[in-house]
């Protein structure tokens, strides 16, 4: 997974009613304290958190990302921290609510991974935390296979098919750079929805609420004291 080639228009291919359903839940589900942003992208949500009190520590694991996360934090003004992070790896500092956005449960390869991730998270949140995620539907993730874009603005081709596993997507992205085509690759895969709730109640989490939008479902989930 590749996406430093694509930080400079990561946004224009983002759906920002995905962000909206976010802020949503975030105001009713969570207070204003610490929040970690896995796959934070270029920051969208970090920044408006940060604009609204909360402590934001922003994560990804492109540099590029976060390079433009930084800029854009101090072009409008707010303060938050910037860090390289994966979720299959612990991490020593506990936070109040942590959210993954647009697709970052979709990066990991298998239910096992999706099982050790989500066992990291549970155990960096503070009792009665908030996490808050998506996940791409089966559906949506089989009709991208021979999807096809070309786009003159950001001088991007944008071709996916299907990967090995079942439910699974691969994107090559060729972009043109000082006249030469770079190619980015990213891979996706899906489950079951109930997989996905399976595993979450296993580690321990409850459900408070989930949004199915066309293409995926975001989950709140509430760790209890």
């Amino acid at each position: 997974m590749d996406y430093d080639l694509l930080a400079t228009f990561y946004d224009s291919f983002i759906d920002p009613d995905v962000y909206e359903e976010y802020i949503k839940l975030i105001n009713q589900y969570t207070s204003v304290g610490s929040v970690l942003d896995i796959g934070c992208g270029t920051g969208t949500l970090s920044i408006e958190l940060a604009k609204a009190g909360y402590d934001v520590v922003a994560t990804d694991l492109s540099e590029d990302m976060l390079q433009v996360v930084s800029y854009r934090a101090k072009d409008e003004g707010v303060t938050l921290e910037i860090a390289m992070y994966d979720l299959l790896d612990p991490i020593d500092f506990l936070f109040d609510n942590i959210i993954a956005s647009m697709d970052v449960i979709n990066h990991l390869t298998d239910l096992e991974d999706v099982e050790f991730g989500f066992t990291n998270i549970y155990n960096t949140l503070k009792p009665n935390g908030i996490f808050i995620f998506d996940v791409l539907s089966a559906e949506y993730i089989d009709a991208l296979d021979g999807y096809v874009e070309n786009d003159e603005e950001f001088n991007f081709r944008w071709e996916s098919h299907k990967g090995d596993k079942e439910h699974s997507i691969i994107h090559n992205i060729y972009v043109t750079v000082d006249e030469e085509e770079e190619m980015s690759t990213i891979f996706e895969v899906t489950h079951d929805f109930f997989e996905y709730e399976k595993i979450f109640k296993k580690i321990g989490f409850k459900q408070l609420d989930s949004i199915v939008l066309p293409e995926r479902t975001i989950y709140v989930l509430h760790k209890s004291e």
